[in-house]
């Protein structure tokens, strides 16, 4: 794994148990690789391919027919060949493609592990099937990293470990069934006081765009804003905001409300 499967980060491996590294990469190796195990680089070493090296679970086939050795699961390279793996995840079927490199991803990956490009969005709404292109908006379940339509996911508050208070997520219906979650109630907003001054003079702003909402120029094709949609309202969730205070966990509440109106209507338009 090269990068983090939820931000899409670098990670950085570090040699354990005396092991040396490679010298292009810097990732961890093993004193019998043949070749680095996640860029590639040979090491000019002959040794034979085996199925066991201490610190690594060697479990797969290389993909490589020449090959006799054996690789650990999700090793971009063959550490005895150097091949090109292409891995299968977790069994799934239909499981979609980094649109970057081609890797196979998990449909729980937010990103590929491979570059850290952001995963495409599944066809279908995990819960209901219904197209995810068709559906007002979608969210990533913060329990069983599923992609679910706007129809079937929810803020839920679920008690944290030790019972002590509890904690808000954004959960697709299943998750929040078996969690014995509740489901956030919207409060109702207070009655405005009544205002005998003519709505003329009053300093409303004029409403904006949904363009201007998403930060998109106007005629933007719809997957690029698609993307940025995504990409903004994951920063407003509430697990993003819980650390501040009421007033700003209510500005991203509306900021929320407004993003999804926003693509919504935009979504319209281009149908």
């Amino acid at each position: 794994m090269r990068c983090c499967p939820t931000c899409g980060g670098e990670l950085d491996w570090e040699p354990e148990n005396d092991n040396p590294a490679c010298d292009a990469c810097g990732a961890p190796s093993h004193l019998a690789f043949n070749c680095c195990w996640a860029c590639g680089e040979s090491f000019g070493e002959g040794n034979e391919p085996g199925d066991t090296a201490e610190g690594y679970a060697l479990a797969f086939d290389c993909r490589s027919r020449k090959c006799q050795g054996q690789v650990a699961w999700l090793m971009p390279y063959c550490p005895w060949c150097a091949t090109a793996q292409r891995w299968q995840p977790s069994g799934e079927t239909d499981a979609p493609a980094c649109v970057e490199c081609e890797a196979k991803l998990d449909p729980t990956w937010a990103c590929c592990v491979t570059c850290g490009e952001e995963a495409p969005l599944p066809e279908e709404c995990f819960e209901c099937d219904a197209p995810l292109e068709e559906a007002e908006c979608a969210a990533r379940c913060e329990h069983c990293r599923r992609m679910v339509c706007g129809d079937c996911f929810g803020d839920y508050t679920v008690p944290k470990d030790g019972g002590r208070g509890v904690r808000e997520l954004l959960l697709c219906s299943t998750c929040g069934e078996d969690l014995g979650a509740s489901p956030v109630s919207e409060e109702a907003p207070p009655a405005s006081e009544p205002d005998d001054e003519p709505p003329a003079a009053r300093d409303v702003p004029p409403p904006s765009s949904p363009w201007e909402v998403l930060g998109v120029a106007p005629g933007t094709p719809l997957s690029e804003v698609k993307r940025v949609y995504i990409a903004l309202i994951t920063q407003y969730h509430p697990d993003r905001v819980a650390q501040l205070g009421p007033k700003l966990q209510a500005l991203a509440t509306e900021e929320t409300r407004r993003l999804n109106e926003a693509w919504s209507e935009l979504r319209k338009r281009a149908s």
